[in-house]
């Protein structure tokens, strides 16, 4: 019997749970009209708000793959930007990613990004078709060893509603000590 317990609990993946605070970043006040807003930076990646969240974390390793999953759940904070008091809406990021290790230390990557935000509130009113839905593909390679990580990877938008269609290349290095 405690063989079988044994069995059952390597099928449960790695969990975490956490807490997050994004903290106001980018231009969010005195845009210009005749940029239409794209001086300034989303709600969800800067927009002067606190956004206090928490999230789970899910990790399994089932060979020769890793798998990853997570949810973060946020909820912005009351912000005036250009004298308006603005609340953006709550948002949910979820994410889902799939690693496999080559030879000598490299591995392939790719993950999905899923982003959905509720309308947001200026002076009390909800903005009528202001939430924000995507979608984002991101493949890449990493290295690592027992100090060093590393990822190299393209970052790309490929659907949504009020998002940015952008690409981006990314690279992140993290070393332990």
């Amino acid at each position: 019997m405690r063989g079988c317990a044994l069995e059952e609990k390597d099928w449960l993946p790695h969990a975490t749970a956490f807490f997050q605070l994004k903290t106001p970043t980018g231009k969010y006040q005195k845009a210009d009209p005749g940029k239409l807003g794209t001086d300034l930076m989303g709600a969800a990646t800067g927009g002067g708000s606190w956004d206090p969240g928490f999230g789970v974390n899910l990790t399994k390793h089932i060979k020769p793959f890793i798998f990853h999953a997570d949810a973060i759940f946020s909820y912005p904070q009351l912000v005036r930007v250009d004298g308006v008091k603005t609340i953006y809406g709550k948002y949910v990021d979820y994410d889902v990613a799939v690693e496999y290790f080559l030879p000598r230390g490299f591995n392939l990557m790719i993950e999905a990004n899923f982003l959905t935000q509720a309308n947001t509130r200026k002076n009390g009113e909800r903005i009528v078709s202001s939430g924000v839905n995507s979608f984002t593909l991101c493949p890449g390679i990493g290295w690592s060893n027992n100090k060093i990580q590393m990822l190299l990877a393209y970052q790309r938008v490929m659907t949504g509603a009020n998002t940015d269609a952008n690409d981006s290349a990314l690279f992140t290095f993290a070393y332990t000590f």
